[in-house]
């Protein structure tokens, strides 16, 4: 999530393998011998992967191949001597000359013009990387020798690993539907790293050209009871889709919190669903499930079935219905099961590519409505829409709109609008628990069109003090639609003002409940000032 788990601490869990890195010396395997110039390394990388269960990710550990992460024959001294990247079985073959003394194993795949690595700083400086020790140069010939190097879940090794293959099945699965190759990417993951929540960081540092993602690492020394990501793959791939819908499409979110049960944020709504949406259609499973700690001390934080998930809130609020309704456009094909018979069937293909083509439109701002007025427009006959929509519980007079959106209002220079936001009623007035600052009703946006340059200028008249301590603090905002923030009103006033030069293009004018919980009224104007 911007905004959505587990430590190391030596647990005596059941069926837990001891720190261990096995070397064993075999033959050659599948891979076969082949006349070599010099001594070679022959063999495997694996790594642990744990798998959900109701009571924490589980105790069984399934050995899975490294596929093509980066490989160094290293002397004693820590100088690089060769290099060269497993497979996409996990098998290697690299040269060792005289003075080989450890083999360096880096949780990094550049691949297939890809490139994405596990760091073990906030910053990307330090890939996460293992070593293990070459016992003896092996002699090249007909019979080389087998290396088998394992990454174990207790060091924190197994769960980079991880993380990085999840990360490599979605970037190609983007390729596969989009022909798109997304830039480089790196995720800070540490056990006892962060452990607020996990996030898309997006570009770091700005004009790098690298983007972020940063994951829950757990509770250091908490390994069996706290909250880590590196083995909830739907987790990871809901964290990878926000840079992928970044970097191909559009953001309408402002980030923030976003409980489910809460009407939230139309556009927050849209970026969490569909990140949802993502990570499912990777995984060609509608569960959606994110784990705290390790089975039989364990739990499951979230547990949703997208074709059987009850949603007391449906609609353009509701992230469930975001994520719902793009698992119900998608499945029906081969790999998107279809259990719901909602009549149907595009593909996820075909859904992200919609997705890139309505970010094209002039002034969207997507939400869920947006979203489905576009495939209306050409793709899937409305009556479809709407028929499947019925079908499947969700409210389909919001979700199709007629010739006016509900979200985000439009806005002309030189007009105003009166509309009283509520971020203190509990429950809120459209349902659910107040959400102040992201909730549905705490949060209300305005889109705007500038047809010449010029200082745009947005005043906003509160009816009240504006205080905290009255409860009618209300805050301003400017951003572009790409919901990043141009200039802001925070003041405790009961009138707020921004103004911003501007080039012609569509804008964003949000205003925000200020604090923990605020209900007023108040009058919106917005103009250009001609230079």
């Amino acid at each position: 999530m911007q905004v959505v788990k587990r430590g190391s601490d030596g647990d005596s869990l059941r069926g837990m393998r001891a720190v261990a890195i096995a070397l064993l010396l075999t033959a050659c395997g599948g891979l076969g011998a082949r006349p070599a110039s010099g001594p070679e390394l022959v063999g495997v990388v694996t790594f642990d992967a744990r798998h959900p269960t109701p009571q924490g990710t589980s105790e069984a550990l399934e050995e899975r191949p490294a596929r093509h992460v980066e490989l160094a024959v290293l002397d004693a001294t820590g100088r690089v001597l060769a290099e060269g990247r497993c497979d996409a079985e996990g098998r290697f073959r690299i040269e060792a000359p005289a003075g080989a003394a450890r083999l360096r194993v880096a949780a990094r795949v550049r691949v297939r013009g890809l490139d994405v690595a596990i760091a073990r700083d906030a910053g990307g400086r330090e890939t996460h990387v293992m070593e293990v020790p070459i016992d003896a140069a092996p002699a090249g010939g007909a019979t080389a020798p087998e290396m088998r190097v394992h990454a174990v879940d207790e060091t924190g090794d197994a769960g980079a690993f991880h993380v990085v293959d999840t990360l490599l099945r979605g970037l190609d699965a983007v390729h596969a539907w989009t022909g798109e190759t997304l830039p480089p990417l790196f995720v800070y993951w540490v056990r006892g790293g962060t452990r607020e929540w996990s996030f898309y960081r997006g570009e770091r540092p700005a004009g790098s050209g690298r983007f972020a993602l940063e994951l829950l690492g757990g509770d250091p020394g908490q390994a069996s009871v706290s909250d880590t990501d590196e083995h909830d793959e739907a987790i990871i791939l809901h964290e990878l889709g926000h840079f992928v819908m970044d970097r191909l499409t559009s953001d309408s979110s402002t980030g923030g919190m976003h409980p489910r049960g809460a009407r939230i944020d139309p556009g927050v709504a849209w970026e969490e669903g569909r990140a949802t949406w993502f990570a499912l259609a990777v995984l060609g499973a509608p569960a959606y499930q994110d784990t705290i700690g390790v089975q039989p001390w364990g739990r499951l934080r979230v547990d949703e079935d997208l074709e059987a998930a009850e949603d007391p809130f449906p609609g353009m609020a509701s992230e469930t219905s975001v994520s719902k309704v793009l698992w119900d456009l998608s499945d029906g094909v081969e790999g998107l099961p279809d259990a719901d018979d909602d009549g149907i069937a595009l593909g996820a293909a075909p859904i992200l590519e919609a997705m890139m083509a309505h970010a094209r439109e002039p002034g969207a701002f997507p939400s869920l409505p947006s979203f489905l007025r576009h495939l209306g427009g050409g793709r899937v006959p409305e009556a479809e829409l709407r028929a499947m929509l019925t079908a499947t519980g969700e409210p389909a007079d919001e979700l199709l709109p007629g010739e006016t959106l509900a979200w985000p209002r439009d806005l002309g220079l030189g007009e105003s609008v009166t509309a009283r936001l509520d971020g203190l009623s509990q429950p809120a007035p459209s349902g659910g628990p107040n959400l102040p600052i992201t909730g549905l009703d705490a949060n209300h946006t305005y889109r705007v069109r500038v047809e010449r340059a010029g200082m745009l200028v947005v005043r906003m008249d509160i009816a009240g003090d504006g205080q905290a301590a009255s409860r009618t603090d209300l805050d301003l905002e400017l951003r572009d639609l790409d919901a990043e923030l141009l200039a802001d009103g925070r003041t405790e006033s009961p009138r707020e003002a921004l103004a911003r030069l501007v080039q012609p293009g569509w804008y964003i004018v949000k205003v925000r409940d200020g604090g923990r919980g605020n209900r007023a009224e108040y009058r919106l104007t917005v103009d250009v000032e001609s230079l």
